[in-house]
């Protein structure tokens, strides 16, 4: 036996010596000598506006600079002339779209056709500044002031109801709480006068015209707590840590995907956020508890949803068609409660360890995205588009192991859509 086996392997050796030296391509269709490789060298820009999967219009940023032909597993040079982008420095290729890894053209090689991404750094003198918002007043003439609400919620009578975070608004600067009353009033009428008394929950109103408005405030709280401890945990440690959010910046909400974002702040920056997700919500509990305890009493001039996975894939695992009118509830809720804010819905991602579930994802998509044709206070954002492979398959590096949440090379690129997004409706709002 011994004597068969020493026999035997030259002749294995010779084989494998002959599959080396004639270079049989993986498939063994072929050798790789007769196969062609290519370095595509990607603009990552946005450049052109075409359909998504989805049927969504986006920005794609993966248009293409220089096709270079190579060897495989040998270094190769770099175009001979760098691309360029108006108001924007070229600052090298990089392995992947969110550019975190930079190609090294004297040493880094390649068993396959590979992808280079162009990354650019804005100039200076064109760094993006967030426009200043303006609350868009009522002018009346039927009377002189007419108070409608305190932090979006209206008056019932002579009382208001409020949150827990509402009402930590109002005591944080109590001998003025001017920006949490709504109002409409006549031109050249003002208020002058706006208080809240802590120890009795009252708040005072005067305006110039002469005219005094006393409001009684009822915490309604404790009818809007969710039936989880670690939801209501997040939720009352949002409400006492938010208490000096200012109005009118922009509300990050929804499930772990958001909740997860630690980098939310720096990477919207200059745009001002504030993030009040919570891991494993569902779009129930933004729609009956969360919005009004975490959304409304801040005044967002806009409101960025992610939220809908958790109704697919946990609990009862509810049918796409099933969530997708939930969905537009809370979008409805929204909007009667924050008539001029401008609600954003993130598309949910395509997820690797989820592929059983994205039919029913779809469904929520679609539905949004057909829900936001027909009103405008309601834009979709395909932001998991840049997360996908060249197959359109969800690339894995982009994704934790439990492939459901992203890794931090994936928030470079989610976040970075959502971005995009949001200072494409500032500019369009600019006066």
């Amino acid at each position: 036996m011994n004597k068969k086996v020493s026999l035997l392997l030259p002749f294995f050796c010779l084989l494998a010596a002959c599959d080396l030296s004639h270079g049989l391509s993986p498939s063994g269709q072929g050798k790789l000598e007769d196969l062609t490789y290519y370095a595509y060298f990607m603009n990552n820009y946005p450049r052109v506006k075409e359909q998504s999967v989805n049927g969504y219009d986006e920005l794609i940023n993966n248009s293409l600079y220089l096709r270079k032909e190579i060897e495989i597993d040998k270094p190769f040079t770099k175009p001979e002339t760098d691309p360029t982008r108006e108001n924007y420095e070229f600052q090298g290729w990089f392995k992947e779209k969110g550019c975190l890894n930079a190609w090294d053209f004297a040493k880094d090689t390649t068993k396959k056709t590979v992808y280079l991404y162009a990354k650019w750094g804005q100039t200076q003198s064109e760094e993006y500044m967030e426009p200043e918002y303006h609350y868009p007043e009522k002018i009346i003439t039927d009377a002189n002031y007419r108070v409608t609400g305190i932090l979006n919620k209206p008056l019932s009578g002579d009382s208001v109801n409020l949150t827990d975070g509402a009402i930590k608004r109002l005591e944080r600067t109590p001998n003025d709480i001017k920006f949490a009353v709504n109002y409409e009033r006549k031109e050249g009428v003002t208020l002058t006068t706006a208080t809240y008394d802590v120890t009795n929950k009252t708040i005072h109103l005067e305006v110039s015209s002469g005219e005094v408005f006393d409001i009684t405030v009822n915490n309604i709280t404790a009818s809007l707590a969710v039936n989880n401890s670690y939801y209501e945990g997040k939720a009352t440690s949002y409400e006492t840590k938010s208490a000096n959010v200012e109005n009118y910046h922009i509300a990050l909400a929804g499930s772990s995907s958001m909740e997860n974002w630690s980098t939310s702040a720096l990477d919207m920056s200059p745009i001002v956020t504030f993030n009040h997700g919570i891991g494993g919500t569902t779009v129930d509990q933004w729609r009956d508890q969360l919005f009004e305890r975490l959304v409304q009493p801040y005044s967002p001039k806009a409101v960025v949803y992610y939220v809908g996975v958790n109704n697919v894939i946990n609990g009862d695992k509810e049918s796409g068609t099933a969530v997708a009118p939930k969905l537009k509830q809370l979008f409805d809720k929204t909007h009667n409660a924050l008539p001029h804010a401008q609600i954003f819905y993130v598309l949910i991602n395509r997820l690797p360890n989820y592929e059983k579930s994205q039919e029913d994802f779809d469904i929520v998509n679609n539905s949004a995205i057909a829900y936001a044709e027909s009103h405008s206070y309601l834009t979709c954002i395909d932001a998991g588009h840049g997360l996908l492979n060249e197959e359109g398959r969800p690339n894995s590096a982009y994704f934790l192991t439990d492939g459901l949440h992203m890794s931090k090379y994936g928030y470079v690129i989610w976040g970075q859509a959502v971005k995009e997004a949001i200072i494409a409706w500032l500019e369009s709002t600019k006066e």
